[in-house]
């Protein structure tokens, strides 16, 4: 099983209260290798400054400049592989189902608990 303190991880949300949120559950499961975006495109900024160089992306689906789907695609096209974990307050048939098209490997809907992200980051990160 993969410690949580080995991880690298980006996290983009446009919002402060669910990035600062999600950055404290993430923080107090120990990972410290954590790059925040606050929009779609610094996410692709950063992704691209440590050459995608990342155990996880967690990333809010409704951003301005890039949203979380558009990022999607472009990780895709460099690291097919990459766990994304898309988080969206929008938890609909139509969504999910446009999102598993893009090969987003799981989502997760707003509101959750820390409990529950951090089920979904351990499978995420162990599903090899």
């Amino acid at each position: 099983m993969r410690a949580m303190n080995t991880l690298r991880v980006l996290l983009a949300d446009d919002e402060p209260a669910a990035r600062g949120y999600v950055e404290m559950i993430l923080r107090d499961l120990g990972i410290t290798d954590l790059t925040i975006a606050q929009d779609g495109r610094e996410a692709l900024t950063r992704f691209e400054e440590r050459q995608g160089a990342f155990d996880l992306i967690v990333c809010d689906w409704k951003m301005p400049r890039l949203s979380g789907l558009e990022f999607l695609k472009l990780v895709r096209a460099v690291r097919p592989d990459m766990p994304f974990l898309m988080v969206t307050a929008l938890a609909t048939i139509i969504a999910v189902e446009e999102a598993m098209a893009h090969d987003v490997t799981a989502y997760i809907a707003k509101p959750f608990s820390p409990e529950q992200l951090e089920e979904k980051i351990l499978v995420l990160v162990n599903r090899r």
